[in-house]
């Protein structure tokens, strides 16, 4: 068996893949008896797709799914889980912003008996946002944690069975447990192009997350309905206390107002959450794919045109 396997996701990714290799290639020769690396050609609309096969055509030990379409970053990491066949797999960006030197440490640590190896960005301090997310999503991940880690084959063989179609990987491997420790590294600049993952694609990753991994949203806008009808009837009973006793309630267009703008906003707020929700559902029992690769290249078991 292939002692490591490594996933690397590409988006317009041709001025790094030949860098990369290099660097990783370097890494890895004198500490592992055999590794392959896994390119996942998430739809590039550059020639990232040839430079990988050139790539290929001189080194047996790359393979290459490429998609149909672009699919996203998860996608191309579960693609990439889904057809590694090494002892241990590490996920890491092309763009070198993840640093080839911490595998030597990675594999120490598994070796030291670690099934989840993660790396975690330090020098930040955002760690009061980490525990907010944490909350709602009732899974412990770790703050400033990257998608940048290495997972056990028995994880990943754990991992093949969570059959979700909205994927978070952070959330996902931090919900199957297992024993995991973090290595703290530094950012590294791009080596080349532009940064493909931008701020709104996180945010909507964030708000998928939370969809995929907690009731809570639910739980607050029961919450506010609730209080919303204690408020009605506190309300409710100040007018009919007014009227039998002779105390001139408030009156005027001001008071209803602001009843009908509070009452429509707890309705509307709710009805907004539950559609969320009924989104995601609806998403999940279509059944769709989460992938499609249309060609592959050094896998015996991956065929063009095969879904995951």
């Amino acid at each position: 068996m292939i002692e490591l396997s490594i996933v690397i996701p590409c988006f317009n990714e041709s001025p790094n893949v030949d860098e990369f290799h290099r660097r990783v290639v370097a890494v890895c020769e004198p500490i592992v008896e055999s590794f392959e690396l896994i390119f996942v050609n998430d739809g590039s609309r550059d020639d990232t797709l040839d430079k990988l096969k050139t790539l290929a055509a001189g080194d047996a030990r790359v393979r290459i799914l490429s998609f149909s379409r672009n699919f996203g970053h998860q996608a191309a990491l579960t693609a990439g889980l889904d057809h590694a066949a090494g002892r241990a797999v590490i996920v890491m960006d092309a763009d070198l912003q993840h640093p080839p030197d911490l595998i030597p440490e990675f594999l120490q640590k598994w070796r030291e008996g670690f099934d989840v190896v993660y790396a975690y960005r330090q020098g930040r301090r955002v760690r009061i946002g980490y525990k907010f997310f944490n909350w709602l999503m009732q899974t412990e991940i770790p703050a400033e944690a990257a998608d940048f880690r290495l997972t056990d084959r028995r994880v990943v063989l754990a991992f093949r069975q969570m059959s979700e179609r909205s994927r978070f990987l952070r959330g996902m491997l931090a919900w199957l447990g297992f024993k995991q420790v973090g290595i703290p590294y530094e950012d590294q600049q791009r080596f080349a192009g532009q940064r493909a993952y931008t701020y709104r694609k996180t945010f909507s990753m964030a708000g998928h997350a939370i969809l995929a991994f907690s009731r809570i949203p639910l739980r607050v806008v029961s919450a506010l309905g609730f209080l919303t009808l204690l408020l009605g009837l506190a309300y409710a009973a100040f007018i009919l206390y007014a009227k039998f006793f002779g105390i001139r309630p408030v009156e005027g267009w001001t008071a209803t107002l602001m009843t009908i703008l509070v009452l429509g906003g707890v309705q509307l707020l709710s009805l907004g959450v539950i559609a969320e929700y009924i989104g995601q559902i609806y998403e999940e029992v279509k059944h769709r794919p989460v992938y499609v690769i249309s060609e592959s290249i050094g896998f015996q078991n991956a065929s063009p045109d095969k879904v995951g």
